[in-house]
């Protein structure tokens, strides 16, 4: 082998060397290039599952704040502005379908209680939250004041508005104070 053929050799080999790089190159730039366009397509997807679940657990802590001011005012409309327009809402012994019922009975409510809701803990789950809360209230007419420990769940429709609430707790204690409320059946 000649001293120019070993340069050669060598030189070939560098090319190949060199073309396989600018191959494997090409490669990577293309790989990162559709990854990046699949993360892009993925992340506005992502992006809206987060703000449904933010959103649910902002309404969570927001809503019975809502309830705390329109309760002070004697006023139910900012407390009645997280309702969907069909929403239901569940209590034992009660069962209020539509906007309207719904307004007709927190009327009620804030007419008959003078109430405050404190919230213990909260778990949201995509539109679905559990909510353990106390409700500390006085029964105007009579003047008694009583305390409801109890769950809520709350199901929040696509507009981020609820679309079902129930709530859960003991009625035997406090079914005297709700006989004849909207929804109650008597």
């Amino acid at each position: 082998m000649s001293k120019d053929t070993g340069v050669m050799l060598i030189d070939t080999q560098i090319d190949i060397a060199m073309n396989q790089k600018k191959i494997s190159c090409k490669f990577v730039v293309s790989g990162l290039f559709v990854a990046f366009a699949l993360t892009t397509q993925m992340l506005p997807h992502a992006n809206a599952a987060g703000s449904v679940a933010m959103q649910a657990e902002s309404l969570m802590k927001l809503a019975p704040q809502a309830y705390n001011m329109g309760m002070r005012n004697g006023n139910p409309e900012k407390w009645n502005q997280y309702f969907e327009s069909k929403s239901r809402r569940t209590a034992p012994g009660l069962v209020i379908s539509g906007a309207d019922q719904i307004h007709a009975y927190y009327k009620w409510e804030f007419e008959t209680f003078k109430a405050k809701w404190n919230t213990k803990r909260v778990t949201v789950k995509d539109l679905v939250g559990a909510m353990e809360y106390e409700w500390v209230a006085t029964h105007k007419p009579t003047g008694e004041k009583f305390t409801i420990n109890g769950v809520a769940i709350f199901e929040l429709g696509m507009s981020g508005k609820v679309l079902n609430m129930d709530f859960y707790y003991d009625s035997a204690p406090v079914s005297k104070y709700f006989e004849g409320a909207p929804g109650s059946g008597n």
